[in-house]
Order: structure tokens, then sequence, then C-alpha cells
């Protein structure tokens, strides 16, 4: 009964949720895999969520190739003044057909719901502090990864809900960066690096074992 209660606030929710591809202009990052580039991203952070609650969102939309683009996603995620999730939005284009995902957080859980053409279905998974919300095809979600990381390392689970891959590994916060610069070394089944401004905005994401290397577009 408490999970088909999650499952139709978060029908609400999603009722209720503009669409990323609303949000103004912001940082753009160019997507490299193997040496070719093979997608271009858009995102802003800002302070304060939805209904001026306080927090923050992080609005980013993808495309893939970066012209004439196949695949499209649109996201939204807002989280709390202590960086736990509130709420996640993920709109996907493909030669499949649109999908739309919505996940919120609730204590030590998380509820995802999924519609697709044809199809909508509800999980419950596990949450809590040390989970992140990533997607393969959204790189400005890993900056939330150095938000949580530790000067010793944290070991942090990353949930990827439009493939359902899970993912445990380890972000350690190295010593101060170039400007301010946040650097964050990633060990475990997502090996790499990454570095946000000052701001906690995705500057720089590699990740070897594909081939990936996102950087920001000046």
């Amino acid at each position: 009964m408490a999970f088909r209660r999650g499952v139709l606030s978060l029908v609400l929710l999603l009722q209720a949720a503009p669409a990323a591809a609303q949000q103004p202009d912001g940082i753009k990052l160019r997507v490299e895999e193997g040496g070719r580039e093979t997608g271009r991203e858009t995102f802003t952070l800002q302070p304060g969520r939805g209904r001026g609650a306080p927090g923050s969102t992080l609005s980013a939309s993808a495309r893939y190739p970066a012209s004439a683009p196949t695949t499209q996603l649109q996201a939204v995620l807002e989280r709390t003044p202590d960086f736990s999730l509130a709420k996640f939005q993920l709109e996907v284009e493909s030669p499949t057909g649109p999908t739309v995902i919505l996940a919120a957080g609730s204590g030590a859980r998380l509820i995802v719901r999924t519609v697709a053409k044809g199809s909508e279905s509800g999980r419950e998974l596990p949450g809590g502090p040390d989970v992140v919300l990533l997607d393969d095809g959204v790189h400005s979600l890993f900056a939330t990864v150095a938000d949580l990381a530790s000067p010793g390392g944290r070991r942090l689970t990353a949930i990827f809900p439009r493939s359902g891959k899970r993912a445990s590994f380890t972000a350690r916060r190295e010593a101060g960066g170039d400007g301010g610069m946040i650097r964050v070394a990633l060990t475990g089944d997502i090996a790499g690096t990454l570095v946000t401004d000052p701001q906690g905005r995705l500057e720089r994401l590699e990740l070897p074992g594909r081939g990936l290397v996102v950087t920001r577009v000046e």
C-alpha cells in the first residue's frame, strides 16, 4: 500500500512538472568518445527548487549526435540543501519513441516511475544519502558526485534509472585546484576523474573505460 501511495504521488508530481526544455540557455559541454565528438549538452544550475523550496535545481538538455540528433534528452534534478534527492525527471526522445522517467526520494527508499510508448511501470529501490542518480547521456549530473566526495573517499552507489544499471564506486576529493576548481578521483565500477568549478558546475569529466571525455565549451 505504501508503494502504491508513492507511485501515485509521482504521477501527480509528473503532471505538475515543467519540461526541462523550457529552461534557459546555460553552460555548454562537448561530448567525445574515442576521440570523436558524439554529442553536445547544455545545463544550468540554479539555487532553489519548485514552489520556492530551498535547495538547488539542475536542468540539462543533451543531443546525440550534435547535429541532426536522433536522440535528445531533457533532465531536471532537484536537491535539498543537504544534497538529498527531492525530484528527478528525465525525458528521452529516440527512434523507439518517447520515454519519461520520474524519481523521488523518501528516506531510505527511491521510487521510480517510467512511462514509455504503450507501457507504464513503477519500481521501489534502495535510496539514502549515498545514492546518486546518473545517466549515460546527461553528464552534468556527475557534478552531484563532487558535492558528496570527501578527502578520505566516500563510497557511493549510482543508479541509472533509464537503463536500470547500478554502480558502486568511491569518490575522493583531491586538494584544491586552480582557481578554486574541485577535482574528484573516481574508483570502482565508475573510474576516472571529474572537475567542477567553484559553483559546483561540471567543468570536465574523463571516464577512460568508456573512452569518454566531456569538456566545457567556452
